[in-house]
């Protein structure tokens, strides 16, 4: 007698069930969006301390960016959101080998909207000219920090546009950052390092301890 009272309400949870099922089928990209607007606000500078917001490039991080990139191609997601250290590796590939063999101990820190690069710099580069007296005290490899926001150009290209630049805890003055980056870097117009963008990544933002890479729209 009970399994037979009990049967019309097994059978409207199951009738329940699989409407959720099919509603969340259905919307599916709402779904999705959502979830990543909320693993968003889980990096929000609120939630996460200053060191959370810092990376060092590594071969596991890359692969995990990579991983990540490849759902915008594969599984067609509108976005992915990258650690620190997924963007330090992804940084790191990207640059120029003939730059990036001239940088050591690269560390990133992602801040709102801007990216800032720390790393140990060769220094008998630098046009002596716009260091200055700075010049006569630097030694072959000085620390350097660099700041500036990271951007896609266009599919395949990306800029890191460096705002503000500092030499052994040395501001170098503002009319001389571009000029600096210019002469130092080869293809760096203008104070923006040229930066490879994976596949499939058309936009990027950055968040204070996160970067949200987005795919091509879907069709």
């Amino acid at each position: 007698m009970r399994g037979c009272l009990t049967a019309p309400f097994r059978l409207l949870g199951c009738l329940g069930l699989i409407v959720l099922l099919a509603a969340g089928w259905l919307y599916r990209d709402s779904v999705v969006r959502e979830a990543r607007g909320l693993l968003a606000r889980v990096w929000s500078p609120a939630a996460q301390p200053v060191e959370s917001q810092r990376g060092r490039p590594g071969t596991r991080a890359l692969a995990a960016a990579e991983a990540k990139i490849d759902s915008l191609n594969g599984w067609r997601a509108d976005s992915v959101v990258l650690t620190p250290s997924e963007v330090a590796s992804l940084m790191g590939n990207g640059l120029s080998p003939a730059f990036r063999r001239e940088l050591d101990s690269l560390e990133v820190e992602l801040r709102d909207g801007e990216v800032r690069v720390r790393a140990r710099l060769r220094t008998d580069r630098l046009p002596r000219d716009l260091v200055g007296p700075l010049a006569l005290a630097l030694r072959p490899h000085e620390p350097v920090e660099a700041t500036g926001p990271l951007r896609v150009i266009r599919p395949g290209t990306g800029v890191w546009t460096v705002r503000s630049l500092q030499i052994h805890d040395v501001p170098i003055p503002g009319p001389a950052v571009k000029r600096m980056v210019a002469r130092a870097i080869d293809g760096a117009d203008d104070g923006t390092v040229p930066w490879k963008v994976p596949a499939g990544v058309r936009a990027v933002r950055i968040t204070p301890g996160a970067a949200i890479l987005y795919g091509a729209p879907r069709s």
